[in-house]
């Protein structure tokens, strides 16, 4: 009953639903392009163990900056600009990956293009979750973390066999291009949601009772 009630919540809540929609599709294609992406920077662009593992620290810094410079981000340009400039980041940031191919020059575009990506991702990632936990109900507040986690983890091994299947008849090119188009939704959906006009955060909603602690155990 409570995990009904939770998902009929957010369901309902159009910006939450909206954020949440967003993270699922995003998750997946990601699913599709990460099943490949380090057999096609090894095999195909002839990345060495040593150069992809200086790309992968490259990330991770951009991805620690982000974290750091969220809060000033989204009180320059605002919280619904920055979740929504952190999702359009991110399939544009995969157009050097299509286009590359083998050599220092190219290994280098690409740990500065997925710092620029971890770092927006992460700046994006900060301001969502925030803005989901201000907005949301207290009373519903673990359900629809939950409900979030479940959508967006759990569409990830789909977006693995579907890109599996897709290697099979297209190839692996082609396969992390299908990705990076699928990451194109969720910009479609953000924009066209309340989180494009929402420049500062909203009011928390009024404080209501809590649940009894039969059903905040259940």
């Amino acid at each position: 009953r409570d995990i009904r009630e939770g998902l009929r919540y957010v369901a309902g809540q159009p910006t939450i639903r909206t954020v949440i929609a967003a993270l699922s599709t995003l998750s997946l294609g990601l699913a599709i392009m990460n099943t490949y992406w380090a057999y096609y920077l090894l095999a195909v662009l002839k990345v060495s163990p040593t150069a992809f593992g200086v790309i992968m620290g490259v990330g991770g810094a951009g991805s620690l900056a982000g974290a750091l410079l969220a809060p000033k981000i989204a009180s320059r340009i605002g919280i619904g600009p920055t979740i929504i400039v952190g999702f359009a980041v991110s399939p544009l940031t995969q157009v050097p990956l299509l286009l590359a191919g083998p050599g220092l020059r190219w290994q280098t575009t690409l740990a500065l293009v997925l710092a620029v990506q971890l770092f927006w991702a992460t700046a994006s990632g900060t301001s969502q979750r925030s803005l989901r936990q201000t907005i949301c109900d207290p009373r519903f507040q673990g359900r629809m973390q939950a409900a979030g986690t479940t959508m967006t983890a759990g569409v990830r091994p789909l977006g693995a066999a579907a890109a599996g299947a897709l290697v099979l008849h297209l190839g692996v090119h082609t396969t992390l291009a299908i990705g990076a188009v699928v990451q194109l939704v969720p910009v479609a959906l953000l924009l066209l949601s309340p989180v494009r006009t929402m420049r500062d955060m909203p009011a928390p909603p009024p404080r209501t009772a809590l649940p009894s602690a039969r059903e905040g155990a259940s």
